[in-house]
């Protein structure tokens, strides 16, 4: 090529770059001045990145702890990437967001797709209206209390396996047990009746089918956890990458546990009223769809609630229950308040385990419980994207497709509510009802339409387990625990990076 044309396309080339540099530059500067010229106070973001510049070393709880540390405002600014995204942190703007005016929020920002991750796309957490709305409505009837009544009967044995487990890996051997993978074992066993039906036991047996998948839906790797922080946090760029809430092999193994437990009971001639299984078989003959709806939706439909709630049931109560187990290791006159409680409660009952009645009767069980969703909520904030235009109040308009944040840490932290937030106290949440948000600043279930479907499932499943630990065992600290527990930085959720350390001593 010649000299002269050579010299040219450089030229060109070079042209182009500062062509695209310029345009980069001038996208990156009005977007980031999006806050400014709204007169709303942010954090100033990085290039590129927004706010997200710590994603995968620091943990999303760790990222909200430091924007209410940092903001003691009632709302405020930040960038996702390059996406202008408001937080708001007061009861007031909760109820008005997540309640009262929830017709301007109806959907969460998360993305999914239906093509290559239907599970992930059509489950109760990542659907969006109008269909939704159809779903919640019929998968309500899986929690009312008569169906809970039946379950706490299934937790109590499980949380009995739980305690011979204890004995014989930990106390015999006096070692210290990873807190997360135990309670998961628990849970999963839990889950794998309430949604399959079938008896399986992790505790017993680490091979037992349920557990071979959610083993992996409880464990953080960092391909999980960039994958959870593109889905929630930067959808555009999940949905260019493809990425998926549950994996192939998951959504296999799901949909083969499914169809192996039906055809079993079409073979056997029994059926079943008590596990979601039957309920969703039900609701796919009555549910009601678009008329263009493709001949796959209904049944994926099913699938996606099945996998949904194995996820959910076992990482939130796991992770509750093992901050729950940290807290009383390092305050052993609460421990000995909930174990005499706990003990008087088993004398009245006369037997080996409490029914559902007994446990809800437990004040000071329940105390200790909701002081650890407070300290520590699985969920560190609560997102809705705004669907239409939405004044906020008289200085501030929501324009539609913008995320909003509920930094809940920011409102479990707030002196005026919670004086002393750093400390785990559970007489500050005594005489508390399951259903009492406190005037919405108590909201780790979320509130509204929106709230955890699966809230009294979840609690009646730590108290469960709880009430039968500390019957039987003394909890105390280990040396290689500290009291200040990092969060997995991989985890979009809240969890130990070590998985938790307490050493079990028996009664």
């Amino acid at each position: 090529m010649d000299v002269g044309w050579i010299g040219v396309l450089a030229q060109i080339i070079l042209l182009l770059l500062i062509i695209i540099i310029s345009a980069v530059y001038i996208f990156f500067h009005i977007r980031y001045g999006y806050w400014k010229r709204r007169g709303v106070h942010y954090e100033k973001p990085f290039l590129f990145f927004g706010n997200l510049r710590y994603v995968m070393r620091k943990s999303f709880w760790e990222m909200f702890n430091e924007l209410r540390k940092k903001n003691k405002r009632d709302y405020y600014g930040i960038f996702l990437a390059w996406q202008p995204t408001l937080v708001v942190q007061t009861p007031e703007y909760v109820r008005k967001i997540l309640v009262k005016d929830y017709d301007h929020f109806e959907n969460r920002l998360c993305y999914s797709s239906l093509q290559s991750d239907p599970l992930g796309s059509l489950n109760l957490f990542t659907l969006k209206a109008p269909l939704w709305s159809t779903m919640r409505h019929e998968l309500s009837p899986m929690f009312t209390s008569k169906r809970l009544k039946m379950l706490t009967d299934l937790m109590n044995v499980n949380a009995k396996e739980l305690v011979l487990k204890i004995k014989r890996e930990n106390v015999d051997k006096n070692e210290p047990a990873n807190l997360k993978e135990l309670l998961s074992m628990y849970t999963s066993d839990t889950v794998g009746y309430t949604v399959f039906g079938i008896y399986v036991s992790a505790l017993n047996d680490p091979s037992s089918p349920l557990w071979y998948i959610t083993r992996h839906m409880v464990k953080w790797t960092f391909w999980r956890g960039f994958e959870f922080t593109m889905i929630f946090f930067i959808p555009y760029l999940a949905k260019v990458l493809r990425l998926t809430f549950f994996s192939d092999p998951a959504t296999d193994y799901v949909k083969k546990l499914f169809w192996d437990t039906v055809n079993e009971r079409k073979a056997a001639g029994k059926l079943s009223d008590k596990d979601l299984v039957h309920h969703l078989l039900q609701m796919k003959q009555n549910l009601k769809l678009p008329a263009d709806a493709d001949s796959d939706l209904a049944e994926n439909l099913m699938m996606a609630q099945a996998a949904v709630f194995i996820l959910g049931s076992i990482e939130t109560s796991s992770t509750t229950i093992s901050y729950c187990l940290h807290e009383l290791a390092h305050h052993p006159e609460i421990q000995e308040t909930l174990y005499q409680e706990i003990d008087e409660a088993f004398k009245r009952a006369g037997k080996d385990v409490l029914n559902y009645d007994e446990l809800m009767e437990l004040k000071y069980l329940t105390a200790c419980i909701h002081e650890t969703l407070r300290k520590y909520p699985p969920t560190p904030h609560l997102d809705r994207c705004c669907t239409k235009d939405y004044q906020l109040n008289d200085n501030l308009l929501i324009e539609a497709g913008t995320p909003v944040f509920v930094n809940v840490i920011g409102i479990h932290y707030n002196e005026e509510y919670y004086p002393e937030p750093e400390k785990w106290n559970p007489e500050r949440m005594m005489n508390m009802s399951d259903n009492d948000n406190r005037n919405y600043t108590f909201i780790p279930f979320g509130e509204g339409p929106h709230f955890c479907i699966g809230k009294r499932y979840g609690l009646m499943q730590i108290r469960a387990c709880l009430s039968q630990m500390v019957h039987k065992f003394k909890f105390a600290p280990t040396p290689e625990e500290p009291y200040e527990i990092n969060p997995d930085p991989y985890s979009v959720l809240l969890a130990p990076k070590s998985g938790g350390r307490v050493k079990f001593i028996s009664r």
